[in-house]
Parts: structure tokens; C-alpha cells; sequence
């Protein structure tokens, strides 16, 4: 199942059916509805394989992801359509479930009993596949997806402190979302409803308390090295041949060696053109013995893709991280059993959200000194926003940082960008993969995520910890730089040395303009800026744009847009709810036509 929605009341077939195809356009599967006395339930069916849902006359069960089953041993993808859903429900009717301990990776579990009218919905150790709940007095609502709770519930009303806190941030605080009366559901946590009563109770499997539960950054490390190993090789099973995204970085290296131990893989990147990135990803492929595919993208690949990707991902969720949306297609990504990445490596192992003293951003080559005076309450300097819209978002930031820092004292600003991880705006990227193909992230597994709750913030800096553990597996590209510029084999004060004098040469070249290739993942966002394209669609949205300025300081868009008061991220973040917004007023005018007919 890619995507679900269950309500207490009515859905209507045939609008929840064009709701799906807004969403998915004509890449989707089946859509299935089912009502009953205990409500309305629709879904797609889940590409994972043996992870379709499971019905008895009892009760219906349904999964979002594909997690491994460490309970049932059915580590084999290629097993009937629904064992994996049917094991899990029927462990659950049992009362067996161990959350964490059983469901290793992203999901999203719902089950329904017919005859009770109870709804359970349980979310994933960090919200990888987030949940978002609205309730009234007669209305209850829980969705994967914004624009289905929407579609379902048209008189919602866009938040105005959620929409400037996206386009500032490129997420939305949590618990809140772009619409009011619409929340996030909490993760690691069971959620109890009834289809008449309402939500009943909510109780958290699992938390990540801060605890330095392990003696020495050795034992760390080899815990981690043997989880990532188990969960690449147990996803494998005895597939012949897989695929995976490369880059010129360390953790692709780090997951080609893993997968190498168990079978054949074959490689893709995205990139413009040919460049610095590509170069040293294709001798990474090479010397992990991995076939290598240059998939080349449009210049405007990130502005092509802004509606269909908005519409894939939805309001509050940066679409500019749907790196693989129009290529999967090209690569053939769904055909494979399972499509590995690196996501969340940097952000749960080597302390990317961990605020640097200034300057480590600039000047890569000095040692990451943690900054202590930072606070994430306070919101970026803007003069976008009117004052009294940034007084609210720093207020629901201070709100969402007490949260965390009940649990994790010393490093809760860290956590403050990562637990759920919908604070993270690369979360966005499984978001869309897990729709499009069976995308498995060995950084997501269960065991990576709790040995980065239980170790000190000390051994991530600096790549302490993820240098330990995959040191191993970077052998083979022993002397072959980062994309970077660094030697990743090599430990942090060795590199500190080599990316010097790479960061001088390339520096040079900035300055000299020597090279005119962009070269590293992203594209040249200049491409963008300057484009035609770009200013057509600036023009396009003026008159919608006032439907929403009352967050702004201007209140024309295209004033908005000129100078330094946006970022290129921020614009295209306000484009994306723009464009939603027009797609949700073209959907109710749909609707008011059909009522007067």
C-alpha cells in the first residue's frame, strides 16, 4: 500500500479515486475502497512484495513500506502477495508484537476490526512514512497523505504559520501540518481509535532517551557494521541482482561493498551531465565490481518536476527532494526487488544536525566544534514574513524543542531536526521513493536508528563512529577521493590535511572560473533562476499568490521574489503550496459542479 485514508464517515468512490490520481497521476496501482458499519477505508495496493493486505471476515490489515520481518523469518521478497501482511496481522491479533524489535525499517501498519469498530494505526520508530490524523465532533479522519484528508474534508483551511514556516524551513513544526485541526501522528507509538468514540489511546513503543549505553566507540562500531551488514544481506535474501543509487560519497561505497558480499548490483546516479560527481562515482562502481548508469536529467529537471512532484508529496514536504520522480521510469527502477540508498547517514551517524561553530560549513577542512549557544527556536533572518507569523513559528519551535528535551537534555537540538524525522527536509526523498519503487534505506534500520540515540555526540562528529565501522568496506577505494575532495578511507585529521589543499585548488577554480561544469549531485541552480520558465511560472501565480500574503510582507509575488528576501529553496517552496493550492480550488469547483448537475 502506497498510500491509505480511513474515515469514519462516507467516502466517495469517485472522488477519492481522482484524489489518488491527482497524487500518482497514471503511475499507481489498484485503488481498493471498503465500507462497512466501522467506516470508509481506500488504499492502493503495495508494490512491496508481500506486503498487499490481508482481509477475514473479522477484520482488515494493511502496511505502508516494506519492512524486514525479524519475527518470522520471511526475509524472501518473492514469497504470495500478502504472507508478510498476514504474519504481522496475525501476530498482532495475538498480542505478540514487539514494534521495534519485529518491523525492521519504514512502515505503517493498519488494522481495522470490523466488528468492534476499532482502528489501530501504528507509526514507525521515527515517522519515516509519516500518519496525520483530524478529528471533530462526527468526523474522524487518519491518512499517509495530506491531500487525501483534504480532498475528503474540502472546508479545511490552510494554517497561515505552517505555510510561512515551510516556505522559511521547508517542513512544518511538528506536531502541526499546512491545514488547522490536522496533526501529525506521534511516531513510535500505537494509536487506538474507535470509529464512533473517536481517538481512545496512544502509547509509545519506543522513545530515544539519551543514554551512553556503549563502553567504547569500538563496540559501537562493530554493532553498527554488523546491523547494516544483516539488513542489506536479510533484504537480499537470494535475489540474483538488485539496483542502487552511487554517488561520489561514502555511503553508497559503504552499501556496494555490503551488497557485493551477497550478489549483483546494478548502479544509477542523476546528475546534468558528466562531471566531477559522476567521475569518481563510476571508479567507485568500478572497483566494487558494480555495473555503472549515467542517468542524465534536463537542466530544469527540479523545475519541470515542481507540480508532479508537489502533487506526489503533498503540502509541508519539500518536493525538490524527489531526486528520482521522472527517471525511475527511465531506469526501470520498479522492475528490481529492491532499490537501496543512502539516505540518513549523515543526519543519525556522522551528526549532521548537530550545529557547527561558524565556519566548519566554509572551511570543510577544520574539526567539527560543536556550537553550544545554539537554540533552533529562533527562526532565520527574514524579511519575508510579517513579525507577528515569526513570533508563532519560534513559538511552536520552542514548543517542539521542550518536547524533545524531555527526553534528550544534552543533545536536543539535534534531535530537534530528527525525531520525527518529517523535521528532516531530506526525509522527502524515501517519501517518494518508497511510492515509486521498493526502496530499501540500510541507514533507516532499526538497530542504526537506536545506536544513534544510545552514543554520545562526541564519537558522531568528525565521522568517528560511521569511519570506524565502515572502514572496512571502504578498502577498495582506498585512494579514490570523495566527491569532496577527502580520502573517506582515511580518518578525520588525516583528511583534514588532504581536503585543504583540495579545497584550495577548488576554490581557485570558483574564483578563476575555470571549470564551467557544475560539479557536484545537485544541479547548477542558476539554470533555474534564470530561466524563462522560471519567470513565467513567478507570473502565473501573482493573483493566487494573494490568497495567502496575509504570512508576507509583500504583497505582490514577483516583489517577493526579487533580491535576497528568498532563497531559491524558499521560492520554489512557496511555488509548491501554490500549486497546491490551485489544484485543491480546481478540485472543488469539480465538485460543485457535480452537486448542481
Amino acid at each position: 500500500m502506497s498510500d491509505f485514508i480511513y474515515s469514519n464517515t462516507y467516502i466517495d468512490e469517485e472522488q477519492i479515486k481522482l484524489s489518488f490520481q491527482e497524487i500518482y497521476g497514471n503511475d499507481h496501482n489498484l485503488i481498493h475502497l471498503f465500507n462497512g458499519s466501522w467506516g470508509s477505508f481506500a488504499f492502493l495496493s503495495n508494490h512491496y512484495e508481500g506486503f498487499d493486505y490481508y482481509e477475514t471476515d473479522d477484520q482488515i490489515t494493511a502496511m505502508l513500506g516494506g519492512p524486514l520481518l525479524d519475527f518470522a523469518g520471511l526475509t524472501d521478497l518473492s514469497i504470495s502477495e500478502n504472507e508478510k501482511t498476514k504474519a504481522i496481522s496475525l501476530r498482532y491479533s495475538q498480542e505478540n508484537m514487539s514494534w521495534d524489535n519485529d518491523l525492521n525499517g519504514p512502515f505503517q501498519f493498519i488494522y481495522i476490526n470490523k466488528r468492534s469498530g476499532e482502528i489501530t494505526v501504528v507509526t514507525d520508530m521515527m515517522s519515516f512514512i509519516p500518519a496525520y490524523e483530524y478529528s471533530d465532533d462526527k468526523c474522524l479522519m487518519i491518512s499517509s497523505h495530506l491531500s487525501l484528508i483534504k480532498a475528503c474534508k474540502p472546508e479545511l483551511i490552510l494554517d497561515q504559520t505552517s505555510v510561512g514556516d515551510f516556505v522559511l524551513h521547508s517542513i512544518v513544526t511538528y506536531p502541526y501540518t499546512m491545514y488547522k485541526g490536522v496533526y501529525q501522528l506521534q511516531p513510535a507509538s500505537v494509536h487506538q481509535y474507535h470509529c464512533e468514540a473517536g481517538k481512545q489511546h496512544k502509547e509509545p513503543y519506543w522513545v530515544p532517551y539519551e543514554s551512553n549505553a556503549y563502553k567504547s566507540l569500538n563496540e559501537a562500531a562493530q554493532d553498527l557494521k554488523n546491523s547494516l551488514d544483516d539488513y542489506v544481506k536479510n533484504v537480499i535474501a537470494d535475489h540474483k541482482q538488485v539496483a542502487q543509487f552511487i554517488s561520489g560519497g561514502e555511503d553508497s561505497r559503504s552499501i556496494s561493498s555490503i551488497i557485493r558480499q551477497f550478489t549483483r548490483s546494478r548502479s544509477f546516479i542523476f546528475l546534468d551531465q558528466m562531471n566531477r560527481e559522476g567521475r569518481v562515482a563510476k571508479k567507485a562502481a568500478e572497483a566494487y565490481g558494480i555495473e555503472f548508469n549515467l542517468v542524465q536529467r534536463d537542466k530544469l529537471h527540479y523545475l519541470n518536476i515542481l507540480e508532479e512532484g508537489s502533487q506526489l508529496v503533498g503540502h509541508g514536504a519539500q518536493y525538490t527532494h524527489a531526486h528520482s520522480l521522472g527517471l525511475h521510469n527511465k531506469c526501470g527502477l520498479s522492475k528490481y526487488p529492491a532499490v537501496f540508498g543512502g539516505l540518513f547517514s549523515d543526519a543519525l551517524l556522522k551528526g549532521a544536525r548537530i550545529k557547527k561553530v561558524r565556519g566548519i560549513g566554509r572551511f570543510p577542512f577544520l574539526p567539527q566544534i560543536k556550537d553550544k549557544m545554539y537554540n533552533p527556536e529562533k527562526v532565520k533572518n527574514t524579511s519575508a514574513l510579517k513579525k507577528e507569523i515569526i513570533g508563532k513559528i519560534e513559538e511552536r519551535r520552542k514548543e517542539h524543542l521542550s518536547y524533545i528535551k524531555e527526553f534528550r537534555k544534552e543533545s536536543a537540538s539535534e534531535w530537534f531536526e530528527l525525531w520525527p524525522s518529517s523535521m528532516n527536509l531530506n526525509i522527502v526523498n524515501i517519501h517518494v521513493n518508497r511510492r515509486l519503487f521498493q526502496s530499501y534505506e540500510p541507514f533507516m534500520s532499526n538497530d542504526v536508528v537506536k545506536i544513534s540515540a544510545l552514543v554520545p555526540q562526541k564519537w558522531k562528529k568528525n565521522r568517528k563512529l560511521f569511519h570506524r565501522a565502515m572502514q572496512p568496506h571502504l578498502k577498495k577505494t582506498k585512494w579514490l577521493k570523495h566527491g569532496d575532495g577527502r580520502l573517506p578511507y582515511f580518518p578525520w585529521y588525516v583528511n583534514s590535511f588532504v581536503q585543504f589543499f583540495f579545497w584550495s585548488i577548488d576554490l581557485i577554480g570558483r574564483k578563476t572560473k575555470v571549470s564551467k561544469i557544475h560539479p557536484g549531485p545537485w544541479g547548477d541552480s542558476n539554470n533555474i533562476k534564470i530561466s524563462e520558465e522560471y519567470q513565467e511560472k513567478i507570473q502565473s501565480n501573482n493573483e493566487l499568490y494573494k490568497s495567502i500574503n496575509q504570512s508576507f510582507t509583500f504583497k505582490l509575488l514577483n516583489e517577493l521574489f526579487t533580491g535576497n528576501n528568498l532563497r531559491l529553496d524558499n521560492q520554489l517552496n512557496l511555488l509548491q503550496t501554490l500549486h497546491l493550492i490551485k489544484l485543491e480550488s480546481n478540485r472543488n469547483f469539480y465538485r460543485d459542479e457535480k452537486v448542481e448537475s
